[in-house]
């Protein structure tokens, strides 16, 4: 059950004043984080030409802003006055006048450890020093970070889906507007600046899987924000992207294609090796401190009674074959009719809306294995939920595991929204074909983007030609061909390219396989 006291387990509580709300402040940073917001929403829906985006991200920057103040209410009148952000703020207000001095000392703050913990609030302390000793101020900063992050999130389901997809849509609707990735996110805490770190990650390995440019800055950059504050999370994605990068499809033509490969294992097999490291010492292996790396002393370590323990006591086995009973507690436990109270049945609301979006996901789940090799960041996604289910269903807590769920619903969400080619009509995307289908498929793309540049090339010379002799010239409108052959061009929003597909809601234009 999630108790309240279940919702913010093992966390502290303080006899420190509280950090007051300057109403002043508050409203400056609105003000500024949405003007910054602005040309970024536009820039994203620019670049993946949806205009619709436009009102989904604004609506999402929205609703992250006005979670932060609802956070701080429900905390102090629901919770008892009990969170992890109560230690974040004392500390980062604490840390915040030294560092707005220039003097970078943890001396005074109580801050004794930078992995976990000390990391975030050191980063409070850094947000502090901006906008002031002032704690809604500092919530919504946090919270805009983690919208930021969510759009990260987006940008690696179309970097892996290009075109007008159909699975767009679903899944903007599915990472922009659930309840808790929203609330969750909307204070200071490891899951604002993981969504960050996470969506940052997913992203950069998004581009490296198709062989896009800029991928490895992005990843490097993502462990980097994230690995002083959960390099276990890290580990698990990290070990998805070497099984992806393992499987990741070949482009066609020449080029020193094993040697590229060799380097990106190379690359990725140090970032994991970090990851190790700092995840070792997360635990403190061997130091009696109760941190370990045994999944059961964990759900050990998480049980007990009394404030901060409510929704403990849960079971945990470390065997695989009942990972489907993980996958239940992690996923849907709570549900109407065991949830017990206002928060628990506010958890059960959204546990029985995924369970019914998996239902409704039946088509994208029946060609999940072909997806998954046919586009490798769908098995990364995969293998990233099934580790995370199996690794943090020991956390043993109902409360502890729907906060920390939060960093699993991005990827899980990839799943349930493969885009598909509606029904009775043909397949229009790659990873519809079978298997031994799919390189006829891409040298048929190849050829087709051939004889698209050619004819580009060929009425660009017409234009220019009459020009040059002094006729009118014919204008790209709709009645010209510029607009078949723009609609034509591979690896644009208009028309299907490598791996795209028809417009939203058409049913042809990549042709079957030769």
């Amino acid at each position: 059950m999630v108790s309240p006291s279940g919702l913010l387990a093992a966390t502290t509580t303080t006899s420190s004043a509280p950090i007051p709300s300057s109403p002043i402040g508050v409203v400056l940073v609105v003000i500024v984080l949405v003007v910054v917001s602005r040309p970024i929403i536009r820039w994203v829906a620019d670049k993946e030409q949806n205009p619709w985006l436009i009102k989904v991200l604004t609506i999402s920057l929205i609703l992250h802003l006005v979670a932060s103040p609802a956070q701080i209410y429900v905390v102090d009148h629901f919770y008892h006055g009990i969170a992890d952000w109560i230690r974040y703020d004392q500390q980062g207000s604490l840390l915040a006048p030294n560092f707005r001095a220039f003097n970078f000392t943890l001396a005074g703050s109580n801050v004794h450890a930078i992995v976990n913990d000390g990391s975030v609030s050191i980063f409070t302390g850094v947000v502090m020093a901006i906008v002031g000793v002032n704690q809604l101020a500092a919530f919504l900063v946090f919270s805009w970070l983690s919208f930021v992050g969510t759009i990260f999130f987006y940008r690696a389901f179309t970097t892996t889906f290009p075109g007008p997809a159909v699975g767009h849509r679903r899944y903007a609707y599915l990472v922009f507007f659930l309840p808790s990735t929203i609330f969750w996110t909307a204070d200071v805490s490891k899951e604002a600046i993981m969504t960050v770190s996470l969506g940052l990650v997913a992203l950069g390995c998004a581009k490296v899987l198709v062989h896009a440019p800029g991928g490895f800055r992005l990843l490097t950059l993502g462990v980097l924000a994230g690995a002083l504050i959960r390099p276990n999370e890290l580990l698990v994605i990290l070990g998805g992207f070497a099984v992806a990068l393992m499987i990741r499809p070949q482009p066609v033509g020449p080029g020193r294609n094993t040697l590229k490969r060799l380097g990106g294992l190379v690359f990725m097999a140090a970032l994991l090796g970090v990851s190790v490291f700092i995840t070792l010492h997360y635990f403190k292996l061997g130091r009696g401190s109760g941190g370990s790396l045994s999944l059961s002393s964990t759900n050990r370590n998480n049980q007990g009674t009394g404030l901060g323990h409510g929704s403990s006591g849960l079971g945990y086995s470390s065997n695989p074959l009942r990972w489907p009973i993980d996958a239940y507690t992690v996923l849907f436990d709570p549900l109407p009719f065991n949830a017990h109270g206002a928060g628990e049945y506010a958890a059960a609301l959204e546990n029985t809306v995924i369970l019914g979006v998996i239902i409704a996901s039946y088509r994208q789940l029946r060609i999940l294995p072909r997806t998954a090799f046919a586009r490798p960041y769908v098995m990364m996604c995969l293998v990233y939920s099934i580790g995370f289910i199996y690794a943090f269903a020991a956390l043993g807590n109902l409360g502890l595991i729907y906060r920390e769920r939060v960093m699993l619903l991005p990827f899980l969400m990839v799943l349930l929204a493969i885009p598909r080619t509606p029904k009775g009509r043909p397949p229009m995307y790659e990873w519809e074909y079978k298997r031994k289908d799919r390189k006829q498929f891409r040298i048929a793309m190849v050829r087709r983007e051939r004889m698209v540049h050619s004819m580009r090339r060929a009425y660009a010379a017409s234009l220019q030609a009459r020009s040059a002799a002094g006729a009118p010239g014919l204008a790209p409108t709709a009645s010209a061909g510029g607009t078949m052959v723009e609609t034509l061009e591979p690896g644009t929003r208009e028309g299907p390219g490598p791996g795209g597909g028809a417009a939203e809601g058409e049913g042809g234009g990549t042709p079957p396989p030769p």
